[in-house]
């Protein structure tokens, strides 16, 4: 009410006739533009065909099952789209192009999974709220951020849908490129959610590839999507409230500058007509787009489990000169490994030094894989106790070798890869005290 009062008192007619104009316009064409994009989407599943090939749809039924959408999901085929996408509330559609019919298993998979994570986070749906409200405040900056940050996390969140298929990511990532790569052209915004998404497709392979982040629907993805919707809603009252605000203020200037022109007249001669003018102050506010940093590079780390193996003869025949009693143990060493994938890994030697005193410890190494799969550069970076393990470590890893990583079909060199060695020894007490030969190191 304040807000409409002092624009009435502050803008004449004709004025307020263009302030509406400048306003009215954009929002208008904006919302417009998004009645013809759903109007195209009804057209275009008119002239769509309807998915009949009963392996596709038993993969379709199979990905529902395990994405947990429980509303109908209708599948089309429509010949005018080079990329697929999804729409729809309460009985959402999925349309496919043409070319969908010759992909290989492994394609139709990434591509059903990803739609229906659409479908499962009710992101249409979001994306309509979104385009309406930016469209009625599409002079407040900020909104035009937070929804390009929504339309971001959304496309990411679906791409981490690949995950409950089992070593589906790396297939992914490359069905993602090349449907990138089709694509010759931007498509027209329709409404639709199509898989390219609205974000870099760089980004979004990092994303995917990378496995220090979670993939899965964890409470600190629900955080930060929840927490720019918040911000939109956030920004959208707040320039509501500001309207109110900026007429008290601007009324409380001119009220000043009235007293203080009344002021300055009586201390003039008194004239026989007196003219006053009445300034107000505008409001002059300029809003600049947050910027969102470069990604960091994402490094690729596996972890694995790998089996330490017995001692050698010389540290067996050391240990059988050790007078045994009843009441004494034995100590078998035990190296366990964490780190990467290897196609040949080489155990580390437990040191005798180490051997001889009881000592265990654990060293994490670092190094990077060249293309053929072979360790470059590798150099501890940190150990417990120093320079116990090291060198024997260093050694195992010269002799060792791993499978390339292979991206797109080619081999690439994986840098910062690690691995860590932890040395440990178990005391076993044998069932003879004289009989060295039933004492045999586990195996974990």
């Amino acid at each position: 009410m304040q807000a409409s009062a002092w624009l009435e008192s502050e803008l004449s007619s004709s004025q307020w006739l263009i302030v509406a104009a400048c306003y009215l316009l954009p929002a208008t064409s904006m919302l417009f533009y998004l009645l013809l994009g759903v109007i195209g989407l009804w057209r275009q599943l008119a002239c769509a065909q309807k998915v009949t090939d009963a392996k596709l749809l038993a993969q379709v039924t199979a990905l529902v099952e395990l994405v947990d959408v429980n509303r109908p999901i209708r599948l089309f085929i429509a010949k005018d789209i080079d990329s697929p996408r999804t729409w729809g509330v309460f009985n959402p559609v999925i349309l496919l192009p043409r070319a969908a019919l010759l992909w290989d298993e492994d394609k139709q998979l990434s591509v059903l999974m990803h739609e229906l994570g659409h479908i499962a986070r009710w992101d249409w749906l979001v994306s309509l709220v979104v385009k309406i409200t930016c469209a009625i405040f599409w002079f407040l900056l900020p909104i035009w951020w937070l929804a390009y940050r929504l339309y971001q996390q959304a496309e990411i969140a679906c791409d981490d849908y690949i995950y409950k298929l089992r070593d589906k990511h790396l297939v992914y990532a490359q069905n993602l490129l090349a449907i990138a790569a089709a694509q010759t052209h931007h498509p027209i915004d329709d409404g639709s959610l199509q898989m390219r998404g609205h974000s870099a497709i760089h980004q979004r392979i990092m994303a995917v590839l990378d496995k220090q982040r979670p993939h899965h629907p964890v409470a600190l993805e629900s955080a930060q999507y929840w927490v720019l919707v918040s911000g939109l809603v956030l920004v959208v009252f707040s320039g509501l409230q500001w309207m109110p605000l900026q007429a008290q203020m601007n009324a409380s200037a001119a009220q000043q500058l009235i007293i203080q022109w009344q002021q300055q007249q009586e201390l003039l001669p008194t004239s026989t007509e007196s003219r006053s003018e009445l300034f107000s102050w505008a409001l002059v506010q300029s809003l600049k787009p947050a910027s969102t940093p470069a990604p960091e590079p994402i490094e690729l780390i596996e972890q694995l489990q790998v089996v330490g193996v017995k001692p050698d003869k010389a540290e067996l025949a050391a240990l059988e000169r050790v007078a045994l009693t009843n009441n004494q143990s034995l100590s078998v060493p035990r190296i366990q490994i964490e780190g990467y994938l290897p196609l040949k890994l080489v155990t580390p030697e437990y040191p005798q030094i180490a051997l001889n005193r009881g000592i265990e410890g654990w060293v994490q190494v670092e190094f990077t894989i060249d293309t053929t799969g072979f360790i470059i550069n590798p150099h501890i970076v940190a150990h417990s106790p120093s320079g116990i393990f090291d060198r024997s470590v260093l050694q195992a890893l010269r002799k060792s070798y791993y499978r390339p990583q292979l991206f797109d079909g080619q081999p690439i060199v994986v840098q910062g890869v690690t691995e860590l060695f932890r040395f440990t020894l178990q005391h076993d007490v044998p069932p003879h005290a004289h009989s060295f030969s039933d004492v045999a190191p586990r195996r974990r």
